[in-house]
C-alpha cells in the first residue's frame, strides 16, 4: 500500500511541474511573436484559465481584414506562417484578438464569453 501511495505522489509531483515547462514555452512563443510584429504594435500573451489561449491585443483598433491578415499571414503578418499556424504548432487551443475598443474575435476553442474575460497568465 505505500508503494501505490509512493507512486501516486511522485506521479502528482510530476504532473504539477510539467505545466512550468509548457508554460515557459508558450511565454516564449507569445514574446517572439510580439517582437516580430512590433513595428505593428502588436503584443501576443498566453491567456485563459489554462494558458492555452494565444490573445493578440493592439493599442488601437483592428478591422475584420486586419485580424485575417494577423491570422492566415498575409500582408506583411507572415511571420510564423500567421497567428494561425503558430498556435497550431504550439497547440495553443484557441486565439483570441481583442483591439482598444475591447472589440474581440475569436478562432478555435472558446466561446466569446470566455473571450470577454481572459485571465492573463502570469510571465506576459
Amino acid at each position: 500500500m505505500r508503494w501505490f501511495v509512493r507512486a501516486a505522489l511522485v506521479f502528482a509531483l510530476g504532473a504539477c511541474t510539467h505545466p512550468q515547462h509548457t508554460d515557459k514555452a508558450a511565454a516564449d512563443v507569445a514574446e517572439g511573436f510580439t517582437r516580430q510584429h512590433a513595428k505593428h504594435r502588436l503584443h501576443a500573451s498566453m491567456a485563459g484559465s489554462d494558458c492555452r489561449v494565444f490573445l493578440i491585443t493592439i493599442e488601437s483598433t483592428f478591422d475584420d481584414e486586419l485580424v485575417e491578415s494577423i491570422h492566415y499571414g498575409t500582408s506583411g503578418y507572415d511571420a510564423f506562417g500567421g497567428a494561425e499556424q503558430l498556435a497550431r504548432d504550439r497547440r495553443f487551443r484557441a486565439v483570441v484578438y481583442r483591439d482598444a475598443t475591447g472589440e474581440l474575435w475569436t478562432y478555435g476553442a472558446t466561446t466569446r464569453d470566455e473571450a470577454r474575460s481572459l485571465p492573463r497568465c502570469r510571465g506576459n
